[in-house]
């Protein structure tokens, strides 16, 4: 499933959905989020990727292609997303690294660290294919 395709975000709600450690973790979460990753030509990748979602009490609900207002808006280059989901980054990490940006209130977003630590493990699992450059490192998923 390509990143960042409708196909994929949908995979995303059906196991996020049906993971009880993250259930538990996110329970009580009632946030939207948006995801960007920025294009980065030079490697393949020519156009930005925008998705979300939200939450109801830590359920993923809606899903989307595209920004639009949310809580919190992460974004950074699309080889950082990769880096993140290949597990060479931690996702809390890169936040504080700035190599994602983050909009909405950053302590709320650290202290759900094991939460979204839990959620990138969870998106690990799903077959992901890459663009550009980043190709060679396909995720074949479980």
């Amino acid at each position: 499933m390509k990143l960042g395709s409708l196909e994929y975000m949908e995979e995303v709600k059906r196991r996020s959905n049906s993971d009880p450690e993250y259930l538990e973790l996110a329970k009580g979460n009632n946030d939207s989020y948006t995801l960007v990753m920025e294009p980065e030509p030079d490697k393949g990748v020519a156009e930005q990727i925008a998705m979300g979602f939200t939450h109801v009490d830590g359920k993923m609900n809606e899903i989307w292609l595209g920004e639009r207002e949310t809580d919190f808006t992460i974004s950074g280059a699309y080889g950082v997303w990769v880096d993140i989901l290949r597990g060479k980054m931690g996702a809390t990490k890169a936040i504080a690294m700035h190599k994602l940006k983050a909009r909405g209130p950053l302590m709320q977003l650290l202290q759900d660290s094991n939460r979204i630590v839990r959620w990138v493990e969870v998106l690990r699992t799903i077959p992901t294919e890459f663009e550009g450059e980043y190709a060679g490192h396909n995720l074949p998923g479980e």
